[in-house]
C-alpha cells in the first residue's frame, strides 16, 4: 500500500468514527446538529492540525452556534459560538451537517498557535483531488467578508469577530497543492531562520527523457531540493534512492527531512543550516541564517533575509 492510501485509509477510520458518535449525539438531542471544529474536520476527511496540550479540542463533539440565545446544555456535545458567516456542508451520506472547510478553518483561528492555522489551511488544499477541498481564493473571499463584518460590527458595538489578522498573516504563508502537514512545517521552519520559502511542488525533468519529478520544496536557482521523507516502504525507498541520484547527476542538491530534524527549535535550526549549506554551493555568496523568528515576523518581513 503507498503513503498516500495509508494516508487516506486513516482520514476515512476517523470520518467513521466521529460520524457513527455524531449520529448517536444526534439521536440524544432530537434535534439537528451542525458540527464543527475538529469534529467537522474528521466528518470531511481533513487532517487536524496539533492542537494546544490542555486544550481539550482534541475531545469530544463539538458544534456551532450562531448565538447566545441558542445555547443550551447538550450531553457529549460542546457547543461553540462563531458570530462569523456559516456555511454548512452534508457529511456521512447526507445524515449529518458541519461547517464547511474554510469556515471550519475560520473557527480555529484563535484556537491554534499561527503555525498550526497554516498547516490546516494547506491540509484543506491537497495536491491529491480526493482530499482538496478549497483553494485559496476561497479562503481570501471568506476573510473579505469577515472585514466587512467587522466593521458593521464596530458601527453598532456587536459582537467582534476576533482572529481575523491572525487569518490574514496564514493566508500569506498558505500554498495550495502540497502533501502532507510536515512538508507545511517543515517549510515554516526554513522561514524562521531567515531562507526564502521554497517554491512547492516544483517540477523538474529528469534527464532528456519525458520523466518528470515533482520536489516537495525547492529553490530552483539554486538547484536545491528539501523532500520530506514519511515512507515507510522498501519499494518506495530504493525508486527514491535511485531518483535522488538520477537528480543529483543533473546537478541538484538534495535535503531529507524526517520527523526528528522538526523535534524542537534546536533540530530545525541545523536543518536550516544544512540547507544554507547547499544553497551557498550555487550561490555568489554565503547563505547565512538569521535569529529564529515567530510566524509574525516572516510575515511582516522582520529580519528579512539578505
Amino acid at each position: 500500500m503507498s503513503n498516500g492510501a495509508q494516508y487516506s485509509e486513516e482520514l476515512g477510520r476517523a470520518r467513521a468514527r466521529t460520524g457513527e458518535r455524531c449520529l448517536w449525539a444526534q439521536r440524544r438531542t432530537g434535534r439537528q446538529l451542525v458540527f464543527a471544529l475538529g469534529t467537522a474536520l474528521d466528518l470531511q476527511g481533513i487532517e487536524r492540525p496539533r492542537y494546544p496540550h490542555g486544550s481539550g479540542l482534541a475531545d469530544g463533539l463539538y458544534a456551532v452556534i450562531g448565538s447566545n440565545g441558542s445555547r443550551t446544555v447538550l450531553r457529549d456535545v460542546r457547543l461553540v459560538l462563531w458570530p462569523g458567516p456559516q456555511n454548512h456542508v452534508s457529511a456521512y451520506p447526507g445524515r449529518l451537517r458541519c461547517t464547511d472547510p474554510v469556515t471550519t478553518w475560520a473557527m480555529h483561528a484563535n484556537r491554534l498557535e499561527d503555525e498550526e492555522l497554516v498547516v490546516l489551511g494547506d491540509s484543506m488544499m491537497r495536491r491529491n483531488g480526493r482530499l482538496k477541498r478549497a483553494g485559496l481564493e476561497d479562503f481570501q473571499l471568506y476573510v473579505d467578508r469577515l472585514d466587512d463584518l467587522e466593521r458593521y460590527a464596530d458601527l453598532k458595538r456587536t459582537r467582534a469577530i476576533r482572529g481575523i489578522t491572525k487569518m490574514r498573516r496564514a493566508i500569506r504563508l498558505m500554498r495550495e497543492d502540497t502533501d502532507s502537514s510536515q512538508e507545511t512545517r517543515t517549510r515554516i521552519a526554513l522561514m524562521r531562520y531567515g531562507l526564502p520559502c521554497p517554491e512547492v511542488n516544483h517540477p523538474i525533468r529528469i534527464g532528456r527523457s519525458s520523466q518528470m519529478f515533482l520536489a516537495d520544496m525547492a529553490y530552483p536557482d539554486l538547484k536545491v531540493i528539501v523532500e520530506y521523507d514519511g515512507r515507510h516502504h522498501a519499494s518506495q525507498w530504493l525508486a527514491d534512492i535511485k531518483r535522488r541520484e538520477a537528480l543529483e547527476d543533473e546537478g541538484w542538491l538534495y535535503v531529507q527531512v524526517t520527523a526528528e530534524n522538526l523535534a524542537d527549535e534546536s533540530s530545525q535550526e541545523m536543518l536550516a543550516e544544512r540547507v544554507a549549506q547547499r544553497m551557498s554551493r550555487h550561490s555568489a555568496k554565503p547563505v547565512k541564517l538569521r535569529d529564529r523568528m515567530i510566524v509574525r515576523e516572516i510575515v511582516d518581513g522582520r529580519r528579512k533575509h539578505g
